[in-house]
């Protein structure tokens, strides 16, 4: 590689020249030195790989190229070089004057083609000139083209991200807007807007399904709205909208609607108002939400409390009334014993004594029932034959008018229960269902095996998850006001005329249902009917076959201490128990009882007095009670066994007896079946 020495005059254009014939290459070199201020300087190389040594470490305006070189040959040499300096602007120099070849190297990227012969000064500085300038022009075009379509990839990448970004955030919006819906409707929400100043109302499609209705229903005005509304509720939500405007306030209401299927909702309206600039109110934005679920549970609350609160009031009489029974239950029966001879007529109103006691004992067992105080005889029991046997019944004693209707399922399961309590609560509802219908109409009775999920626990307040029997009375009759349906629990409350209710049959049925554990649910529309449903526990517990009742047992003189402050209950006690081969000792305290009971336990040794094999004794008795003295005569004898007697039959009761050590329990006014096989199991 030879190459010309650099100019003083520092050139302005450095040339490239790729030929391997030293005479030529001599030639251009003059040619150039010819030019104005030595303006080009010129570096030689014979071969394309020292061409493309010097553009690694060297830079040049312009490469002159012989299309043959001893390591290269033909536009070969072209390609070579625009691939390893692609911005470097090429001129073709060759001895071959060829059109073809001349188009062929301009389509492979040189910016010229000159023949070597036809070469002169000024072709040759203008083709060097004119190369490097339409290079130049093309680099910038590319660059520009480059700027170009760069920005125009970030813009579009920007635009995607961009539009990308819009999906997202609609699709965000689509969602919670459907997820908004699903909430209103899950929680039974929905939404209106009430403009002040042209009265138009704009409700969503989630309130009026709340409503039960069409979208489109209330068509933007409040007037068809109040329609819906429960009439005796109408004046007050008309004066709450008149509020509205006058004191700038939201609403903030709760009323009732009559839905289309004609069922009793309630609505609650919580709502903000927004005022002008000038204060004037204009607009008033809300919510309505169904709180029907809400306002069961609070009744059912209520009721529990209201009936807690009559409980404790009704234990109180029923003991009472239960110590004046008790004595003429016992005369009624232990006078046909001892009076043999008298006549028919003294014997039938002996019977109608008995009779009189017996329905007096059953109102008081009746008073107690609501206050889920009577345990009762509980058996694993089929419901199936209860309800067979409802069904002669009321089919024998209801009037032709009355249509029975039942449907009993064939696979019920057995309940824990008391089959005459039970017996007394479908009784008292067939009865109440015939007293609402005067005209006839259909007693329905179903029974239905029932599995109580969470949900459904939830809204009724007694209920818990498990397996129930479920007993549905219902009726065609005048249905229930709704004002009065939280009331129809309560005892003593009747919407029948005098003298044709006591008001304690729904009483008993709520007491009877609580104390098996269960709870039941009633649903009252006005002359269209009334449908209870009770749900009883099931159990798992094999059936029970009842056996014959058994004689009444007799004594063998053994000697009972009998305590109790009414001296009639225990006169009568004495007499009865005497009957039936037993000797008694009576007491009306307990200091007393404790001081005879001391007496014939001490005189043992002396064998003038017998032992007390047994203590029938009252649980409430003034200065020292029934429990007291229990405890007292324990520490005298621990193996002294002790009846409980009581005018309050409850679980509580029956429970604090047991604590203190009385082996049996036995309800006041009782008969004499249930004294002497009471005193028979205790001693055994």
């Amino acid at each position: 590689m030879s190459a010309s020495a650099p100019s003083p005059q520092h050139p302005d254009i450095h040339v490239l020249l790729l030929e391997d014939n030293l005479a030529e290459a001599r030639l251009l070199q003059e040619i150039f030195k010819g030019t104005v201020n030595s303006q080009f300087s010129l570096t030689h190389v014979k071969r394309l790989g020292d061409a493309i040594t010097q553009l690694k470490s060297n830079s040049f305006d312009v490469a002159l190229l012989d299309l043959t070189l001893p390591d290269s040959d033909g536009l070969g040499s072209l390609d070579a070089l625009i691939h390893n300096a692609p911005d470097l602007p090429i001129v073709v120099l060759t001895s071959t004057n060829d059109d073809e070849l001349a188009l062929d190297a301009v389509r492979h990227g040189a910016q010229d083609y000159l023949v070597k012969r036809q070469v002169n000064l000024d072709i040759l500085v203008r083709s060097v000139r004119y190369a490097i300038e339409r290079k130049q022009a093309a680099v910038a075009l590319r660059e520009v083209n480059e700027t170009l379509e760069l920005r125009v990839e970030e813009r579009t990448a920007a635009l995607a991200a961009a539009n990308e970004s819009l999906r997202q955030e609609i699709e965000s919006r689509e969602s919670i807007q459907n997820r908004l819906g699903l909430a209103q409707q899950a929680g039974k929400i929905g939404t209106f807007e009430w403009n002040l100043i042209t009265d138009r109302v704009t409700w969503s499609i989630e309130l009026e399904a709340l409503y039960g209705l069409a979208p489109g229903s209330f068509d933007y005005s409040h007037a068809q709205w109040l329609e819906t509304i429960y009439p005796e509720d109408r004046p007050k939500v008309e004066a709450e909208l008149s509020k509205t405007r006058q004191l700038r306030q939201g609403l903030d209401l709760e009323f009732r609607i009559v839905a289309p299927d004609t069922k009793i909702q309630w609505i609650a309206i919580k709502s903000n108002i927004f005022l002008d600039r000038t204060g004037n109110p204009t607009l008033t934005i809300g919510i309505h939400m169904d709180i029907t679920e809400k306002k069961q549970l609070e009744q059912q609350f209520l009721r529990a409390q209201r009936l807690e609160s009559l409980g404790t009031l009704a234990s109180g009489i029923a003991h009472d009334l239960n110590n004046i029974l008790t004595p003429i239950l016992s005369v009624a029966q232990l006078l046909p014993l001892r009076l043999t001879n008298i006549d028919d007529r003294s014997q039938n109103l002996l019977k109608i004594l008995e009779s009189s006691a017996r329905r007096g004992a059953d109102l008081i067992k009746q008073i107690l029932s609501f206050a889920r105080g009577i345990e009762g005889n509980r058996v694993c029991l089929q419901p199936h034959h209860l309800l067979v046997d409802i069904q002669k019944i009321v089919q024998q004693t209801l009037p032709k008018s009355i249509e029975i209707d039942t449907d009993i399922a064939a696979d019920l399961w057995t309940v824990l229960g008391d089959m005459t309590q039970l017996h007394q609560v479908l009784m008292n509802l067939c009865v109440n269902a015939r007293d609402a219908m005067p005209q006839g109409g259909t007693l329905s009775i179903q029974a239905t095996n029932r599995s109580i999920d969470e949900t459904f626990a939830r809204n009724h307040l007694d209920a818990t998850v498990g397996n129930y029997v479920a007993i549905t009375v219902a009726d065609t009759g005048t249905g229930i006001q709704p004002q009065l349906l939280h009331r129809i629990f309560d005892p003593f409350f009747t919407t029948k005329e005098i003298g044709k209710g006591t008001g304690l049959g729904l009483s008993a049925v709520m007491g009877i249902v609580k104390s098996h554990d269960g709870f039941l649910d009633v649903q009252s529309q006005v002359n269209q009917g009334t449908q209870f449903q009770i749900y009883i526990p099931a159990c798992n517990t094999p059936i029970q076959l009842d056996e014959n009742e058994p004689e009444l047992p007799s004594g063998r003189q053994q000697l009972i201490l009998v305590i109790d402050d009414e001296i009639a209950i225990s006169t009568l006690i004495k007499a009865t128990l005497e009957t039936y081969n037993y000797r008694v000792l009576t007491a009306n305290d307990g200091a007393q009882a404790i001081e005879l009971y001391a007496q014939h336990r001490d005189a043992r040794a002396e064998r003038c007095l017998e032992q007390v094999d047994c203590v029938l004794i009252d649980m409430m008795m003034p200065v020292m009670d029934g429990l007291s003295t229990v405890t007292a005569l324990h520490q005298i004898n621990p193996d002294l066994p002790a009846i409980a007697m009581s005018g309050l039959n409850s679980l509580e009761a029956v429970a604090q007896a047991e604590r203190f050590g009385c082996r049996y329990f036995v309800a006041k006014p009782f008969t004499t079946k249930d004294l002497l096989q009471t005193l028979a199991d205790c001693l055994t």
